[in-house]
């Protein structure tokens, strides 16, 4: 994406607004007509007003939603283009053009049933109108199991129903991917209760940014508290540790904090609150911290970590030190001996 941006075909990328503003959307109508074209399209422009949905002023601060630019690339330009770029190029544009195409119609039906005491009730959908979906003929799974039309039943008609009982285990929850991590950072109102707190955490979009959040991940990679295999994020020894150390750490460890801090950002963005407090209120915390956590730690039992460290050292053994005796290990990026910084011997 950045790619695109650079070659001024998309608007700033590193943004997790989902709004623009009247100027941008009257430059996309004004454009229309070749973003229909770069479809290969011949659509009618319908929606020729902004609709809050998607044009909203005052929720665009520092960069408004990801747009195409006036410049539509050329035949000759798309084909230096990665089969990537093509594909994200081309959902942007027709993302934009479905702003202004119609509404997609439904027709919902609902059935309640009484078996016995109980009632259950069943919901149809049968497509009235494509409107803007005809612009995305693939569906998804789950917009395939939503697209189920009801059969025709008179009021108070009597039926026969089967039932059986089916016995199933609870799965654990499925490993993270970076993707559906970043996804989940985003979402982070679902693993918190307090109602306020969710309201505030939808607000701001998670934990982190959309520019911060992949540099978090990175940062926990790097530190070796998570690691990839097989495409999964996989917690190590080392992050467990660390898990269990700030466990008692409620607040650290809740996205609650986000959306306390945010809260009272919001009251001294309207001088009901002050930075001073704001900022001492935070050395306070990070002192309990400082604290608390060292006597948690001593608390724990490292002979797992030690023991994955051990397994991992023994890969890296290469051979003898020729000055201590020791053993040569690879560290990260040289080989060098073991005892250090006893002994200063390496090996490029």
């Amino acid at each position: 994406m950045q790619g695109l941006y650079e070659a001024k075909l998309l608007s700033y990328p590193r943004t997790d607004t989902p709004f623009i503003t009247e100027n941008e959307f009257a430059y996309l109508k004004a454009n229309f007509g070749k973003y229909s074209g770069f479809l290969g399209l011949d659509l009618e422009m319908v929606q020729t007003e902004p609709r809050k949905r998607y044009v909203d002023g005052s929720k665009v601060q520092e960069h408004h939603a990801i747009i195409p630019t006036k410049q539509v690339p050329t035949e000759s330009a798309l084909a230096k283009m990665d089969d990537l770029q093509r594909k994200i190029y081309a959902l942007v544009v027709k993302t934009t053009v479905a702003m202004f195409l119609p509404d997609y119609l439904y027709e919902e039906t609902k059935i309640q049933t009484k078996v016995a005491d109980l009632l259950f009730q069943s919901i149809g959908k049968t497509p009235k109108q494509e409107g803007w979906k005809i612009l995305f003929k693939q569906q998804t799974k789950e917009e395939k199991e939503d697209v189920q039309t009801l059969p025709l039943v008179i009021i108070g008609e009597r039926a026969e129903v089967g039932v059986k009982s089916v016995e199933k285990e609870t799965q654990p929850p499925k490993a993270f991917t970076e993707g559906t991590l970043l996804t989940a950072m985003k979402t982070a109102n679902k693993t918190v209760d307090d109602e306020e707190a969710i309201k505030i955490l939808q607000e701001v979009e998670g934990i982190g940014t959309e520019a911060t959040r992949a540099s978090i991940i990175e940062a926990l990679k790097q530190k070796e508290y998570i690691q990839v295999i097989k495409n999964k994020l996989v917690v190590t020894e080392k992050g467990k540790l660390l898990c269990q150390a700030v466990e008692s750490q409620h607040l650290l460890t809740s996205a609650e904090m986000t959306a306390k801090w945010e809260t009272y950002l919001k009251k001294i963005g309207k001088r009901e609150g002050n930075q001073e407090n704001f900022i001492t209120n935070i050395k306070k915390f990070i002192v309990h911290l400082l604290e608390a956590v060292p006597n948690d730690i001593e608390k724990l039992n490292f002979s797992d970590y030690q023991e994955q460290k051990e397994k991992e050292a023994e890969k890296s053994i290469v051979g003898k030190c020729p000055k201590c005796g020791n053993n040569i290990v690879l560290k990260k990026s040289f080989y060098g001996c073991s005892n250090y910084p006893e002994c200063k011997f390496t090996l490029a």
